[in-house]
């Protein structure tokens, strides 16, 4: 209060009058910061745009309110990663009743609620109001274990289905942020004689078991013919091909003329 006065950058009842505007219920959650006040830090953290805005203790999300707030004010196009465990909320507490197990359910409401606020206040907004929400999660023993021994020169699959664990999404996912596509990215899904593959800038990505000769030559004649697909980089997902598959889709794609296509694979 020194420093910053409440009047300009808010206080806890203002930020308790917020959510409970958004939620139609008091005392959701106890002590949020004030929207106003994370704004203030948002415009001095500020130093390009697009920017990353890190929370690594997001609670009830007021950083992912006052960024998408704030992107309608000025138009820019900051973004949020918002961090927060699975602690559960109090037994007995308004947020219980309501139905919230735990607080990163209530931050995930409250993303929502701000944006569709704001979407009514400013209904010809351009600002980018949507999110993605990931969860982490360990791998069981039994792959941990499957892993550790694993031979990816064996022609024969990987014994415990990653796939099927983890789910397609989260490799993709995973993918794409390490290349430099973001979270968001959605890439084009392509059909190659039945096979499908996932398209996006200078990557081609190839996940799911049985890659066929028929799909091989499919991906080939993708390559040959059409003049929008390009991509620098063919990237498996080791754990789903066979030894042959990975050494007859490498060979072919060394038939391309005139274009040099790196091959990598992923574990």
């Amino acid at each position: 209060t020194n420093w910053w006065e409440s009047t300009q950058f808010g206080n806890n009842q203002g930020a308790n009058d917020c959510m409970t505007e958004l939620f139609g219920v008091k005392n959701i959650f106890s002590n949020p910061k004030p929207v106003e006040l994370l704004r203030g830090l948002l415009q001095i953290g500020n130093v390009k745009n697009p920017d990353i805005v890190l929370d690594f203790f997001s609670g009830s999300a007021t950083t992912a309110h006052a960024l998408m707030q704030l992107n309608e004010e000025d138009k820019k196009d900051r973004h949020f990663i918002l961090i927060q465990s699975t602690e559960t909320v109090k037994c007995g507490s308004e947020a219980e009743r309501q139905g919230y197990r735990t607080i990163d359910q209530i931050g995930i409401e409250r993303i929502k609620r701000a944006a569709a606020k704001i979407r009514k206040e400013h209904p010809d907004t351009t600002a980018d109001l949507g999110f993605r929400h990931y969860t982490l999660a360990e791998p069981s023993q039994h792959t941990l274990d499957e892993l550790e021994k694993f031979d990816p020169n064996e022609n024969s699959f990987f014994t415990s289905d990653l796939l099927t664990e983890f789910g397609k999404p989260t490799v993709l996912a995973t993918w794409l942020n390490r290349d430099g596509y973001g979270l968001t990215a959605k890439p084009e899904e392509i059909d190659f004689a039945g096979y499908k593959g996932y398209y996006i800038g200078q990557h081609l990505y190839l996940i799911d078991k049985k890659l066929t000769n028929e799909a091989i030559e499919a991906i080939l004649n993708k390559f040959e013919t059409d003049g929008n697909f390009n991509p620098k980089n063919v990237v498996l997902f080791g754990y789903s091909f066979l030894w042959t598959e990975r050494e007859a889709l490498q060979t072919n794609l060394k038939r391309l003329k005139d274009k040099d296509v790196n091959f990598d694979i992923r574990y």
